[in-house]
């Protein structure tokens, strides 16, 4: 018997076995046998771009807008630009990056 074969009766046993020991767990067991596990992962993954899209607008979003005024400030290159900005001219993607503009004009200068 190889080893793939007895991985997989190993882990169906212990699966039964969990679901025997814990009955709560087998309506959610029916569950995914009826919606499928690639449909459930799907629905985590919405769950966690939900959740993710809250914190992302209401704590770190505010958090870093003190640190982008003040990138402002010291760098006059530095811009964030909008999706369509960079599906049109993906070279305005370098103005997101701090100090490369300014940067890179300084080394235009310097002669090696």
């Amino acid at each position: 018997m190889s080893f793939k074969k007895s991985s997989w009766k190993i882990s169906s046993f212990l699966l039964v076995l969990f679901l025997l020991t814990e009955p709560e767990f087998i309506a959610f067991a029916v569950l995914l046998d009826g919606i499928g596990l690639e449909f459930f992962v799907l629905l985590l993954e919405v769950q966690a771009i939900a959740v993710f899209g809250y914190y992302f607008q209401n704590w770190f979003k505010p958090a870093a807008k003190p640190v982008y005024k003040f990138i402002q400030k010291f760098d006059p290159h530095f811009f964030v630009p909008t999706k369509s900005v960079i599906a049109q001219y993906p070279i305005m993607f370098i103005h997101a990056i701090p100090g490369v503009v300014i940067s890179s004009i300084g080394l235009s200068f310097v002669t090696f």
